[in-house]
């Protein structure tokens, strides 16, 4: 208490100074509208900035973050593929044998718009045409399959997620691709539906279910969701098979823009008959 009090005589002056700028500041800005309006505006401005930046680096560490997890996966999922040629644009890692240049190409993007409560979903991104992004472009989250490109304009995209009715593709399970259905029956955002497995298919809950090989759009290997139910259909051959989406579409906030290099070469040979 001495020292207290020592302090307080010590510092008197110093002290009482502070104490009537703080009176003079209330008085000033307290009883007057103009200077009130001025420290209001300021304060706010500084307050914005602050925001702001805290916002920019959180952006920034997750979107980084995001970018390690997927290359990370992408290199994994395609070092012992045939098709493991993937290219990162900016950002940028090389997956690729000595023989062959990269197939796939992977551009970043921020997703600024996104729904998961509708029956078509779709979300919009920060790139377009002027970065190389088209219709029919196949998009991926860190976690798995996000959507499919509808349309660009010069600097946006607009995606179908794979909340989606109108989304179709075909899954692989245990190395097997089925020629069925994978649908959103528009109630869960984290479930989706594949119709039409026989019975005597030998899947089981927990199995992964991944992108094959029978879409220009998706490198074969990209995670779609995980089996999580099983249910057989009465007076049926065929499951109902549920399965949870490996992307978390509420917290979508990062994709990425597939480009196959030779889509556009190797689409007309399909299409010509026979």
């Amino acid at each position: 208490m001495q020292r207290l009090l020592a302090f307080i005589e010590h510092n008197f002056h110093f002290i009482l100074f502070i104490i009537l700028q703080i009176i003079c500041g209330f008085l000033i800005f307290g009883l007057n509208p103009y200077q009130q309006a001025v420290f209001s505006h300021s304060a706010a401005s500084v307050t914005a900035r602050s925001n702001q930046f805290s916002t920019d680096l959180t952006s920034y560490v997750d979107l980084k973050e995001q970018n390690i997890l997927l290359q990370s996966q992408v290199s994994e999922q395609f070092k012992n593929t045939a098709s493991n040629s993937f290219r990162f644009l900016q950002d940028t890692i090389d997956v690729k044998d000595s023989s062959h240049r990269p197939l796939f190409e992977a551009i970043p993007a921020q997703v600024i718009y996104n729904t998961t409560y509708k029956a078509n979903n779709v979300f919009v991104i920060n790139k377009g045409t002027d970065n190389g992004i088209r219709k029919n472009m196949g998009v991926v989250s860190s976690e798995g399959v996000a959507g499919i490109v509808l349309r660009s304009n010069t600097k946006y995209s607009v995606a179908m997620s794979l909340l989606n009715t109108d989304m179709k593709i075909i899954p692989n399970i245990n190395d097997q691709e089925f020629f069925t259905e994978l649908v959103w029956d528009n109630s869960n955002p984290n479930t989706m539906k594949i119709m039409g497995i026989n019975k005597l298919e030998k899947i089981k809950e927990g199995d992964l279910v991944y992108t094959g090989r029978s879409s220009l759009l998706f490198p074969p290997g990209i995670p779609i969701g995980s089996i999580a139910k099983l249910t057989p259909k009465p007076n049926s051959q065929y499951f109902d098979t549920y399965i949870t989406t490996a992307t978390r579409f509420r917290k979508l906030a990062y994709v990425y823009v597939i480009i196959n290099r030779d889509e556009s070469i190797i689409t007309p040979l399909m299409s010509v008959n026979e």
